[in-house]
């Protein structure tokens, strides 16, 4: 019996690197050994791209419904007009309405179970208007009040509080709930989507060396610290806030399994300078899977066939994983048996002062 995911894939602004990433993804032939992929688009844009980066020996398989997929092929569904305008390195009211109008089809597609995951590609930040950004899409889209990017590479994984705001909006929006939520939608998605079962959150610090004890800022001691405690007592282990240039001069960041930064830049710049263009982002928080790649169009590329899909096979196989992983969650807590410390009687999964303490130690050392 074939097992393999029908994986949704949407096209992007046919004005970037999009197309070209996804030809050369699905121009493997072992991307049909580990799924059915499931190409949103249109096969006059595909076909104007595959000339332009002349590669030949590559075709996909028209269909009209995801049931309807070839498992040996690359599929596609045509759900945007052939007649669009490509303008390589530009971008365009009409490219980012049609990025946006094939993710929105094949997100129906998702609701309606006929795909299992979806992949989007680069599409431009302006085709998500009305909605200020993507996670706020999402949010609007699932009624879901807290979405979070969530970028996965090799070496780290990298959670934020705020995502696009403008700087001068930071702190404001630095609430000891909002810092909790986020804490929270963090660890639920590593024990979910990761199977991680105790997740190390390290959070990073908003001032200078974490605010030095109050020299050089109060957000640490005043919200930041009790939002971590609101955490702890919650069972979730929240750990810091560390500053940042300690954290990632040396290998401290390895010692956990996510780190929430945050704001936007406090992240992604140790990130990309980690992990490279490589890492994938999963959308944390929906009740579906989807994960694009941590780089953007790179309109400056487009058309020159330089451009890296790793960033864009990874997310393919991070939403395949998480499918999985889900799937293991949902077994593994139908008929859940309680851990007991058998000297204390205390349930396993609760934090107290000395665990948080020993694992404090042992980072520190």
């Amino acid at each position: 019996m074939d097992n393999r995911l029908i994986v949704g894939l949407t096209q992007g602004d046919v004005n970037g690197i999009s197309y070209e990433l996804l030809i050369k993804m699905m121009a493997e032939n072992k991307i049909c050994e580990v799924c059915t992929p499931v190409l949103f688009g249109s096969s006059k844009v595909a076909a104007y791209h595959r000339k332009s980066l002349n590669i030949e020996n590559f075709s996909l398989n028209s269909i009209q419904r995801a049931q309807d997929a070839n498992p040996k092929r690359c599929n596609i569904i045509n759900c945007v007009d052939d007649a669009i305008k490509v303008d390589f390195g530009q971008e365009t009211k009409e490219s980012d309405q049609a990025a946006m109008h094939a993710l929105k089809v094949a997100l129906d597609a998702l609701d309606r179970n006929e795909i299992d995951v979806l992949v989007g590609a680069p599409q431009g930040c302006n085709s998500f208007q009305p909605a200020v950004s993507c996670p706020a899409f999402f949010s609007e889209r699932y009624q879901v009040r807290n979405v979070m990017p969530l970028l996965v590479g090799g070496k780290m994984k990298m959670g934020f509080v705020t995502n696009h705001l403008p700087f001068r909006e930071i702190v404001p929006n630095m609430t000891v709930n909002n810092i909790f939520y986020k804490l929270k939608l963090l660890d639920a998605c590593l024990k979910k989507d990761f199977v991680i079962r105790q997740p190390r959150i390290a959070v990073l610090g908003l001032n200078p060396h974490a605010g030095e004890h109050g020299m050089y800022g109060e957000e640490e001691k005043n919200i930041i610290v009790p939002a971590m405690e609101k955490a702890r007592d919650n069972g979730i282990m929240a750990l810091g806030p560390y500053a940042p240039d300690a954290l990632f001069s040396g290998l401290e960041y390895e010692k956990f399994d996510v780190i929430l930064a945050l704001y936007h830049d406090q992240g992604m710049i140790p990130f990309k300078a980690i992990e490279g263009n490589e890492g994938a982002v999963l959308m944390a928080g929906l009740p579906i899977v989807y994960t694009s790649t941590v780089h953007g169009v790179a309109y400056d590329i487009t058309g020159q066939g330089v451009a890296d899909e790793s960033a864009l096979r990874n997310a393919l196989y991070l939403a395949i994983d998480v499918y999985h992983n889900r799937q293991l969650n949902r077994e593994l807590t139908q008929n859940p048996l309680k851990h007991y410390d058998i000297a204390s009687n205390s349930n396993e999964s609760d934090l107290n002062v000395e665990q948080i303490a020993g694992v404090e130690e042992e980072i520190n050392d």
